[in-house]
C-alpha cells in the first residue's frame, strides 16, 4: 500500500499520530476519511465536520512508493 491515513495526537501519552489504513490511491484514503468523519459526527453530537476532518491526513509510505 502506497498511502497511510493518519488521525493527529491520538495516540496516548503524546506519543503522536495514529495510523489508521493503508490504501494504495490517496482518492481511497479521503473516502476512508469522509466516512469516518461522517460517523464520528452522526455518533458524537458534540462534534463538527469542518473541525473534525482537519484531524485526519494522508501520508505516502516511503517504503513502498513505488
Amino acid at each position: 500500500m502506497k498511502y497511510m491515513v493518519y488521525w493527529k495526537d491520538m495516540l496516548k501519552n503524546k506519543q503522536g499520530d495514529a495510523p489508521m489504513r493503508a490504501f494504495d490511491t490517496t482518492i481511497e484514503g479521503n473516502a476512508y476519511i469522509r466516512g469516518l468523519v461522517d460517523c464520528i459526527v452522526t455518533y458524537a453530537s458534540d462534534k463538527k465536520e469542518e473541525t473534525l476532518i482537519k484531524e485526519f491526513y494522508i501520508k505516502e509510505n516511503a517504503e513502498n512508493a513505488k
